[in-house]
């Protein structure tokens, strides 16, 4: 069969589709698989509330893949029709329902998400990185690899960073991604972390911050 591939902004109806494609890359800390899903629903939820772009892949009408990006001026009314607040009310009210089901996973990640925080504060510090447009996600389901998903997302969101008036869009990645993709499409490590003894339980075995020019 051939696959038939077409690109549009996120719609509302894409979010169970896309938190079950992260769920199954990213999110299986509990051995409740309801708490997983709602925990892969949390990440997308934020994921959505700190950005101002969107793109979704949609392969013979599943959603198979998705960008998000933040320009540096937040000027989100512009670019895209994500209502910040709501998703996140939505991921708070996620984060609940996940405290209830698993009161010992839901320890585990927030103290993994604030582990990342602190980490990915201070490679962008070491980066300069404040007026560089940021790309907050990008995935794409293993069912729908090798059909160019990846490179054509990771365009569409430095296409609109740069539009947005950045020289540069950057994002954090870690070994437990695909970092290699990046490198392959001519981003550069601009910075690395490895945890430190107490922060090794919590994040992956090294962290990084990779960077496109996008001078025109």
């Amino acid at each position: 069969m051939v696959s038939h591939v077409q690109y549009r902004s996120f719609m509302n109806e894409d979010f169970e589709d896309i938190a079950e494609m992260l769920r199954r890359v990213w999110h299986d800390r509990s051995r409740n698989e309801l708490y997983n899903t709602l925990e892969a629903r949390c990440d997308l939820a934020h994921c959505l509330s700190i950005s101002t772009f969107s793109q979704v892949a949609m392969v013979n009408g599943e959603a198979m893949g998705i960008v998000l990006a933040r320009d540096p001026h937040g000027s989100q009314a512009r670019y895209s029709a994500i209502d910040a607040s709501a998703w996140e009310r939505l991921e708070n009210d996620l984060h609940h329902d996940m405290a209830r089901i698993d009161p010992v996973a839901i320890r585990e990640f927030d103290a993994a998400i604030k582990a990342e925080q602190r980490t990915n504060e201070k490679l962008a510090t070491a980066c300069s990185v404040e007026q560089a447009g940021q790309i907050t996600l990008l995935a794409v389901s293993h069912r729908a690899r090798d059909l160019g998903i990846g490179s054509a997302l990771l365009d569409a969101a430095c296409s609109f960073c740069q539009d947005a008036g950045a020289e540069q869009a950057y994002l954090f990645t870690d070994t437990d991604c695909s970092w290699q993709f990046y490198e392959r499409h001519g981003l550069k490590r601009a910075a690395v972390h490895q945890p430190e003894q107490s922060e090794r339980a919590l994040l992956p075995s090294e962290m990084y911050l990779y960077t496109a020019d996008l001078a025109r």
